[in-house]
């Protein structure tokens, strides 16, 4: 996973803007407000083993659901990438938190303790953060 997020850091375009710069670029909405769609990807791979469905679960209630009590996604996923000691592609059962939110230096605060717990409490060399512009009418 590290390398595919190296791998994405490296392909990145200069002109990113930041996520409180997002909200702004949003395009007019039809319909709903402009938002930020942010997804964070969790592996679920750590030294020595595997994040357990518990364990998981426990990081949610005690570390997404108190930052994100608006409400929030899970889905199961599967990332690959190329391991490059190896050789080979990779496959890591994962997590993806998905998040509406405003955009907003709090909301990107807030996403950022989210990754840095999770690195944490489960040795991962990175968790993935992607943010886009969107329109949401709940």
């Amino acid at each position: 996973m590290r390398h595919l997020i190296a791998a994405i850091a490296v392909l990145a375009p200069a002109g990113c803007i930041s996520v409180a710069e997002t909200r702004l670029s949003a395009p007019a909405c039809a319909i709903g407000e402009p938002m930020v769609e942010t997804t964070l990807h969790l592996g679920l791979l750590k030294p020595g083993g595997s994040v357990s469905r518990f364990d998981f679960a426990a990081f949610v209630e005690t570390e997404v659901a108190p930052r994100w009590a608006e409400g929030f996604t899970v889905l199961e996923a599967e990332g690959l990438w190329r391991s490059e000691q190896r050789g080979i592609n990779e496959r890591e059962p994962s997590r993806l938190l998905i998040r509406l939110h405003d955009g907003s230096v709090d909301a990107s605060a807030k996403i950022e303790a989210i990754r840095n717990a999770y690195i944490a409490a489960f040795q991962q060399d990175a968790v993935l953060r992607t943010d886009r512009p969107t329109c949401a009418d709940f």
